[in-house]
């Protein structure tokens, strides 16, 4: 089929999207809403197109196993099928290499909290409510429900009833605040996918209005397994939706077998409410057999789709090739084969590092962690990150999410003691686990929430509402505020323009993006400009009294900010006379330093020279030649005793200029700089309670002899929440 004729079908479809949702608006002005308890529940032309559980639970999937058929005709075939019979051994005794040492991977918490009974307070941003769905195991009845945890420490306590007239089987919440609910049901016989577009008007954390489409006869999608949200380079808003593919191998003829499935992306017209025909697009045809199963999405932080396939134990990618900030063209290569049949991934989500997670289904099972080391825009490894997990083995009843702090949430036991024969049958729960450093080396976790009924009720679906965007994110944004906080001004034009530069070259490249920014913002500290300006103001302390009592850095921040602004006044370099203006203010600085009453108190004017001398090189723990000690003292011109201020700032210039101290602490100042630069504080200032991270980091930046790429250090500063929650959420 041409691109033309392609076009028009899409465009066809999404049309009839449009006349659905003016169908709807006449079924409003007739008085068609339904109510429950008070609260708006979602429209509907026909009462009957509710999630259909019944169908939901039976949707058991096995992973494809070599040389047994799958018996849907011409199914895709997985790329590596000769690993796919084995399993992992013994899970539970997995380890994490963390630097120099290892540690246990998370272990989920078996303690049940009291449940949120508070609402949701006012002004709460969606991208701290963790939405969900609870399903009832006995009707067609279900709520959606919005929970918060305002104090950080895992556990809901707030909670809004978001539909009480809802249920879902996934969800999904745009930057605009609508809500995307999906979910299967069955119409008169015909399986039917559905998706629901719910909006909260008046920001009460209530439904006020909703539209809700089939998908069936839009896009011939007999379910609605997952969903997504993004926003485009162009700030529209689309939303992703696929079908599960589910297909009961052992019984061809099950009328819940589905044909291969199927992937649409629609986007929002923020004119009607509705969807722009001309650019929403089939991302995979139902029935085409390119994917065996699509029971969970997520996007990657460059909007690449990841698709999960769990017949085929594969992530599979939609690529986003034309740089509109959309995904368009599935990849014939797996983004990820797994290792192991019983790692064959339900559920995936994905943090702000890039870091990808996913679970598999049953008891005592795994969750990984997926890496892509050599930034191919491809993973390349799996680390057990959970292990102990009752993930039910159910590809529409599901969830894991990643919050804006990079914790991760799970969904245990979704279904409860609905799981069938056989199943894990525990309490539909939400397990919570920390991920300080958004590397996916998670703590031991905890019940966030469970569901008000263990035996009646079931959980599916997780997401939080979508970040607003980052200033950080902006390429000349991030390299003007390196100025300010680097090099205390504003950019010149021609540095502004080639450091941006550096990083809008990569185009839509998210490995490249990744790296230049890290280069970029490392250059700042290297630059000849902060050497001779920021570094040796930490050279002068230093030199004059080295280090802090009881800590491992010669200069605070409250110390070290006005002396740089100080002694970088009026510098660009490689502009008008700046070698000139630079030797001015070094000598100004010193003379001042000096005259400093601190300074005074610690080097007396009665101290000989070789003794004023002698201190300065103890204290900046340099050994000098004779030559440099006897050109220290010789600034004295001889003289008995070091009263001469102009010698003495002299003395310590030479001394805070002395290559060996400028090479011995080149590492520690760097350290220091990322907590003064990025986080404007000293290193054991709150949330730290001491040097233990900036000792963290120093041995790590030692350990790689000063590479900061390999030791990722600068790139754990700027990709960290405390970096990027001075410029947004």
């Amino acid at each position: 089929m041409n691109r033309e004729s392609e076009s028009r079908r899409v465009q066809m479809k999404v049309a009839r999207l449009f006349q659905y949702r003016v169908l709807l608006v006449t079924a409003l002005a007739l008085g068609l809403v339904v109510t429950l308890f008070g609260n708006a529940g979602a429209q509907m032309i026909d009462p009957s197109l509710r999630p259909d559980l019944h169908r939901a639970l039976t949707a058991r999937q096995e992973p494809a196993i070599e040389g047994k058929p799958s018996g849907r005709a011409n199914a895709y075939v997985p790329a590596r099928r000769e690993r796919l019979s084995a399993t992992r051994f013994d899970p539970s005794a997995s380890t994490r290499s963390e630097g120099p040492s290892s540690r246990p991977a998370a272990l989920p918490a078996r303690v049940v909290n009291v449940p949120a009974t508070a609402s949701i307070l006012p002004g709460t941003p969606l991208f701290q409510v963790l939405h969900t769905s609870q399903l009832s195991l006995n009707s067609s009845a279900g709520t959606d429900e919005q929970f918060v945890d305002p104090n950080g420490d895992l556990i809901a306590d707030e909670r809004t009833t978001f539909d009480s007239a809802g249920g879902s089987f996934d969800i999904a919440v745009g930057r605009s605040g609508a809500r995307y609910e999906v979910y299967s049901a069955t119409l008169n016989n015909t399986l039917v996918g559905v998706l629901v577009v719910a909006l909260d008007t008046n920001g009460d954390y209530r439904i006020d209005s909703s539209s809700t489409f089939n998908l069936r006869t839009d896009f011939n999608m007999p379910s609605a397994a997952a969903v997504v949200t993004g926003t485009s380079k162009a700030g529209r808003e689309f939303v992703i939706v696929s079908s599960s593919g589910f297909f009961n191998s052992a019984d061809p003829s099950d009328p819940n077998n589905e044909p291969s499935p199927g992937i649409v992306l629609l986007v929002r017209d923020s004119n009607t409410g509705g969807f722009d025909a001309s650019r929403s697009r089939e991302l995979v045809r139902v029935g085409d057999n390119r994917l065996f199963n699509a029971n969970a999405l997520a996007l990657l932080p460059n909007n690449d789709l990841l698709v999960a396939d769990f017949h085929s134990d594969e992530l599979r990618i939609i690529r986003d090739t034309d740089s509109d900030g959309m995904p368009d063209t599935l990849s014939t290569t797996p983004y990820y084969s797994y290792n192991f049949s019983n790692d064959a991934p339900l559920d995936i989500a994905v943090n702000s590092h890039g870091v990808v997670f996913s679970n598999s289904a049953g008891n005592n099972i795994v969750m990984l962690a997926l890496y892509d080391d050599n930034g191919d825009a491809m993973a390349d490894r799996d680390e057990v990150c959970v292990t102990g997990l009752s993930i039910d083995n159910n590809l529409f009843l599901h969830g894991l999410a990643v919050d804006a702090m990079g914790n991760v949430y799970v969904i245990e036991d979704a279904a409860g003691p609905a799981d069938g024969p056989g199943g894990n049958g525990g309490t539909p729960r939400i397990d919570a686990f920390p991920d300080k450093k958004q590397d996916g080396f998670l703590s031991a976790g905890s019940i966030f929430t469970h569901a008000d009924d263990a035996v009646s009720l079931a959980l599916s679906g997780l997401e939080f509402g979508a970040l607003p965007p980052n200033k950080s994110d902006d390429a000349q944004f991030f390299v003007v505020q390196h100025y300010r906080d680097f090099l205390n001004r504003e950019p010149d034009p021609a540095g502004l323009a080639f450091w941006s530069n550096q990083i809008t070259s990569c185009g839509n490249n998210a490995p490249c993006v990744e790296i230049k920014r890290v280069n970029v913002s490392a250059a700042f500290f290297l630059s000849i400009e902060f050497q001779e300006t920021g570094y040796l103001v930490y050279r002068f302390y230093k030199a004059a009294y080295g280090n802090i009592p009881g800590a491992p850095v010669p200069v605070r921040f409250d110390e070290f900010l006005p002396d740089t602004q100080e002694i970088g006044q009026g510098i660009v370099v490689g502009a008008g006379n700046w070698q000139t203006q630079l030797e001015t203010n070094k000598q100004t600085f010193a003379a001042q330093f000096v005259a400093r009453s601190r300074f005074s108190n610690a080097y007396p004017s009665s101290l000989a020279p070789a003794q004023f001398v002698d201190t300065l090189f103890a204290n900046a723990g340099v050994t000098p030649s004779a030559t440099e000690r006897t050109a220290a003292i010789d600034e004295f011109g001889g003289a008995g005793t070091s009263v001469d201020a102009a010698a003495r700032a002299r003395a310590l210039r030479r001394i805070a200029e002395n290559s060996t101290l400028a090479q011995q602490e080149t590492n520690r100042a760097f350290v220091l700089m990322q907590y003064f630069g990025y986080l404007q504080r000293n290193p054991n200032d709150p949330p730290d309670a001491d040097f233990s991270g900036y000792n963290f980091w120093l041995s790590k930046l030692n350990q790689f002899n000063g590479n900061f790429i390999d030791a990722e250090m600068v790139k754990a500063f700027i990709t960290s929440g405390e970096y990027r929650h001075r410029f947004g959420p």
